[in-house]
């Protein structure tokens, strides 16, 4: 008989979308709890991942199905169906229904059964299990069922066993494909102790899987013994990852502070590779240059993705000194020519080197200034004219009006 197949390791793992981190930040990956084992492909087996570096991080799961059990009636809640024997339905006898050896019933209490057996219930009960008059014939098959099975995936085997009567326990051999399961199972030395048969199993190749439960007692005393929840699971593996992006932090450079000599304006350049926004203390600027036209502190915030880096800096726009030697002038070489600029806490720097408040001119010439007001300069320039200006008026005693252009006229 051969089970139905179920829809086997139909679930998934989901360790959420791709993750983008800042530089020293980390993120925890998780399938979530409760599976079996854990392998990421950094090695860990940890069913949680704290991952600071980029990557692309996997984790494979296992699970043991327990939803996808592929025995039919492995409890026997239904009786004594989906499986086949070499043993036969209890035909009755002296002692009830299982008198004879190399019989079985399906019941809820072993005493229903046969009247030297204890009122034992089945594993969990409230429920029906399958009791056995053990053979005097080691090898024959008690209880078997096939079921499809998904090549190479594992398969977690397991039975619980009780004894009917303490004497001579049974020896149970399970089976799959005729191929030995596990060691012998010895059914407890006490009546109605439950235990369990345990076995993992690879389908390798194969499609089909027949699990069978032989007794190896040959002993007609005692021998006497119950199956319950008999079950086969499929070991569940699944896979996901995910990517994880780490960016670094921008870093905006707006230069040291500056000091400005004049009105300005000054542009200020915040131009970061990869940045995505920009956003200026003004809270209107979002560009990468921000024009500058009143002193004070500035600072721009840039974001990355999720990124943020932020710079600042001072702008100091200082007054020019204003300097003014006035016009050209023009003067006699007996009156000195003195030019002042006027102000008397700057700097002064004249052509000629002198660093007084003023410069006396007493030859033409062009007149310069420099004047410094702390980190402000400024100059002017002015054009002196130095002429003989004591002219002696000679008159010409004598003329000679005779048209040869020499005194010819009468005049000083």
């Amino acid at each position: 008989m051969h089970a139905a197949l179920h829809a086997q390791c139909s679930g998934s793992i989901d360790l959420g979308p791709d993750v983008v981190l800042c530089e020293g930040q980390t993120t925890l990956l998780t399938p979530g709890p409760g599976y079996l084992s854990y392998v990421w492909n950094t090695g860990s087996t940890a069913p949680v991942l704290n991952q600071g570096t980029a990557g692309v991080y996997s984790c494979t799961v296992q699970e043991l199905a327990v939803g996808d059990d592929l025995v039919v009636n492995g409890d026997f809640s239904s009786g004594a169906t989906g499986f086949t024997s070499g043993y036969i339905p209890g035909t009755g006898g002296t002692f009830g229904l299982l008198s004879l050896e190399g019989q079985y019933a399906v019941a809820s209490n072993a005493s229903d059964t046969h009247t030297n057996f204890p009122p034992c219930t089945d594993h969990t009960g409230g429920g029906n299990m399958m009791v056995v008059n053990g053979a005097a014939t080691a090898g024959v098959s008690v209880w078997c069922q096939t079921v499809t099975v998904v090549p190479g995936t594992s398969y977690a085997f397991s039975a619980w066993l009780s004894s009917m009567v303490v004497s001579n326990p049974a020896v149970l051999q399970f089976t799959i494909n005729g191929q030995v399961l596990g060691d012998p199972f010895t059914a407890a030395a006490s009546s109605c102790t439950w235990n369990q048969f345990y076995e993992v199993w690879n389908a390798g190749a194969t499609t089909t899987a027949e699990i069978c439960i032989s007794n190896q007692n040959t002993l007609t005393s005692g021998n006497d013994f119950a199956l319950d929840d008999i079950s086969f699971n499929p070991f569940c593996t699944y896979t996901d990852s995910v990517v994880v992006v780490v960016n670094a932090y921008p870093e905006p450079d707006l230069g040291p502070d500056q000091v400005i000599c004049g009105p300005g304006p000054v542009v200020l350049d915040a131009t970061t590779p990869a940045v995505d926004t920009y956003t200026w203390n003004n809270g209107i600027a979002t560009g990468p240059q921000f024009t500058v036209t009143s002193s004070g502190t500035y600072w721009v915030n840039v974001l990355t993705g999720a990124c943020f880096g932020r710079d600042s800096v001072t702008v100091t726009l200082l007054p020019l000194p204003e300097v003014d030697l006035g016009p050209d002038l023009t003067s006699c070489a007996d009156v000195p020519v003195t030019l002042s600029t006027g102000l008397q806490d700057a700097g002064h720097r004249w052509q000629d080197g002198s660093t007084g408040t003023s410069f006396t001119a007493v030859t033409s010439g062009l007149v310069w200034v420099v004047v410094t007001d702390g980190p402000c300069a400024a100059s002017d320039t002015a054009l002196v004219t130095i002429e003989p200006c004591n002219v002696a008026v000679e008159v010409p005693n004598i003329f000679t009006p005779n048209g040869d252009a020499i005194n010819d006229q009468f005049r000083p």
